[in-house]
């Protein structure tokens, strides 16, 4: 499947930089729902892929198109049999949900149409880490009537987590990495890329240069500073992916004798609990 420009932007937006702090009211702390949602959609990925933990199916009537998608979902295959849609508002509304999880940056109309029809809507903005993640899993939770469902989801996902630093080898330098996305775009702080390679024993060499969010620079840039490690997601398409590019493109010829970390495209963008799954690819990728 091939992704329009506009779903790009979206979809780079919600890897790197999306979150999901929800509440129905928005300024307000979420309160334990009065009886639990019966119909619920998620608008983003990381939603998508939280909902899909935490509620029934049957309690799901929709969810966007991409958590259909095996090349950036990590639940593609469970999400089958469950509409897949994109933002037009008729559908959402057609589908009469109870609430709906949208994003920061949705747009104003669109979020203006939902909320004319009178449909709850539940945004969900930024965050940097996995102690966020965990905070979006909760509140999830308690909105949508399943606060046991959250609580076991965080505990086994903070238990795999020990697991896998206790992975890393002890007294070793940590590796400086670089995160290189197609485009030239590198993540810098307050990023989940960022968060990763730090709980995989790592320096996030884009960080240490003073970038937040991410950036657009130059192969010769790349270059100079020099990573020891190159950590790249894995082409969702048929395409080239950023490991192809390097090893294919001249501009990136002195990079190709460093050490190069492929993760799967889902685990790689992912701003849900499925990141704990990236952490344990790239401490794979560095150690082993």
């Amino acid at each position: 499947m091939r992704l329009c420009g506009k779903l790009k932007i979206y979809f780079l937006a919600a890897a790197l930089f999306g979150a999901a702090v929800f509440s129905i009211v928005e300024g307000s702390a979420p309160a334990r729902a009065a009886r639990k949602p019966e119909r619920l959609i998620a608008m983003t990925l990381a939603t998508a892929e939280m909902l899909m933990a935490l509620a029934p199916r049957e309690r799901i009537v929709g969810l966007h198109k991409l958590a259909g998608h095996p090349g950036y979902s990590n639940v593609a295959a469970q999400a089958r049999g469950i509409p897949l849609i994109d933002s037009t508002p008729e559908r959402i509304i057609s589908l009469r949900p109870e609430v709906v999880f949208v994003a920061s940056y949705s747009s104003a109309a669109f979020l203006n149409h939902l909320r004319a029809a009178g449909v709850p809507v539940s945004k969900f903005s930024a965050f940097s880490g996995v102690a966020d993640v965990f905070q979006s899993i909760e509140k999830m939770g308690r909105l949508i009537g399943e606060e046991d469902k959250a609580r076991k989801l965080i505990k086994d996902a903070r238990e795999r987590i020990r697991a896998i630093r206790a992975r890393i080898p002890n007294n070793t330098r940590p590796p400086r990495i670089l995160t290189l996305v197609r485009g030239g775009w590198v993540t810098g702080g307050g990023t989940s890329h960022d968060a990763l390679i730090r709980l995989a024993g790592g320096e996030n060499v884009a960080a240490e240069k003073g970038i937040r969010g991410a950036r657009r620079v130059s192969a010769e840039q790349v270059i100079a500073w020099n990573p020891d490690v190159i950590m790249v997601g894995a082409n969702p398409g048929s395409g080239a992916g950023m490991k192809d590019v390097i090893r294919a493109n001249g501009v990136y010829a002195p990079l190709r004798e460093k050490k190069i970390v492929e993760i799967p495209y889902p685990r790689f963008s992912s701003v849900s609990q499925y990141i704990v799954d990236g952490l344990d690819d790239l401490v794979r990728g560095l150690y082993q």
